[in-house]
């Protein structure tokens, strides 16, 4: 079977357990990805990190990949592939030390998205606090014309995809695994709103490859590349956020970490973060302006302004609204004070937002059950 020099790459990357930095080494070893193919499995053995196993897969590559299969499966699903060889592959990609040797994509990534993208991340069992910080930064970021990287996972990541949508800005998410099933499966919808016109859905992963423990891991890398910043919002000690930040601090990238309660262990990593060097942030001006970005055309406001704007409103409606309705839940949900959060509990209350409940909770008016 004759392969394009496309093609051969396609056929490596097919190839299971062998990733970027393996196919790496076999290109600079044999020089390209067809005379890989058509190396001996003896020869293959002797380079670095392939070993007698992936040797064996790898000389039986007819048998265990199916290129064409692969790229009609891609065609049929609207998504379009990427490898090396081509000019259009992303710049900010290409210089890394283990680049992505092929990219699907659902939608558009434009080579502009990479001059101002900050990744956002952090973690999938985000609180009401987190959940609003994360769509409001990137919300912000968006209008101010940044692209939002992330990773479409649950919590933090679909927060930050949602906030540069509410902006109708643009947005790349980086998934951990094959672009035929979108995971998770309830951020499908999310998925097409991003790539109808607003971004891309992007994998290094085949089109039917399963997301798996590695796999995740694996794809940190490229959203910690594709950022120019790293902004963690809400991280617990142990995380797959605090992994992407120590990679984009590692290639030279600045990164952020937004403060909350240190009552709360979703905020362990972000503390820790700061205490390590990070940068404090606790709106999307404090990245525009560490970055010497110009600001956008609309005003950026911290994500808890003055007792006098209603902006402050939307924490609360939503922490109420999941269930947080004692003034102690909702310090520790929102990561505030009491003596912070009675008078703008009292605002709402005067505003009719919501209403004392039995027992010293609050209930959100009939008005806001849709929040």
């Amino acid at each position: 079977m004759e392969l394009s020099a496309r093609e051969a790459l396609i056929t490596l990357n097919l190839i299971p357990g062998l990733g970027s930095v393996r196919i790496r080494s076999l290109l600079e070893h044999f020089g390209s990805a067809d005379i890989v193919l058509a190396a001996p499995q003896n020869m293959l053995a002797q380079v670095p990190r392939i070993g007698p196993a992936l040797a064996a897969a790898i000389a039986d590559w007819r048998h265990c990949t199916h290129v064409h299969a692969e790229l009609e499966c891609a065609h049929r699903a609207g998504v379009r592939v990427t490898t090396l060889l081509d000019d259009d592959y992303p710049r900010v990609l290409r210089n890394m030390s283990d680049p992505p040797v092929v990219l699907y994509s659902l939608g558009a990534w434009l080579q502009g998205d990479a001059q101002r993208a900050v990744a956002a991340v952090g973690t999938r069992i985000a609180s009401p606090y987190g959940i609003s910080c994360a769509r409001s930064i990137a919300r912000e970021l968006a209008d101010a014309g940044c692209c939002i990287i992330s990773g479409l996972a649950r919590g933090i990541d679909t927060a930050a995809h949602l906030g540069a949508l509410d902006a109708g800005g643009r947005t790349i998410a980086i998934l951990g695994g094959g672009l035929s099933s979108i995971f998770p499966p309830e951020n499908a919808a999310l998925a097409h709103r991003i790539a109808d016109r607003h971004g891309a859905i992007v994998s290094e992963f085949p089109m039917n490859m399963s997301p798996s423990r590695n796999s995740f891991p694996q794809r940190n890398r490229i959203v910690a590349a594709w950022g120019c910043a790293t902004v963690v919002i809400e991280a617990a000690g142990r995380s797959g956020a605090l992994h992407t930040a120590g990679l984009a601090a590692d290639m030279g990238k600045s990164v952020f970490a937004v403060p909350g309660a240190v009552t709360t262990g979703s905020s362990l990593g972000c503390h820790r973060l700061i205490r390590d060097g990070a940068i404090l942030c606790t709106c999307a001006a404090d990245i525009i302006g560490d970055m010497g970005w110009e600001p956008g055309h609309q005003q950026m406001l911290p994500l808890f302004p003055t007792p006098s704007s209603t902006t402050l409103s939307h924490p609360i409606l939503s922490a109420i609204a999941a269930g947080h309705t004692t003034l102690d839940a909702l310090c520790s949900a929102l990561g505030v004070s009491a003596a912070e959060l009675t008078p703008q509990l009292m605002r709402l209350q005067i505003e009719r937002q919501i209403s004392p409940a039995p027992g010293g909770a609050f209930q959100l008016c009939s008005s806001r059950q849709d929040i």
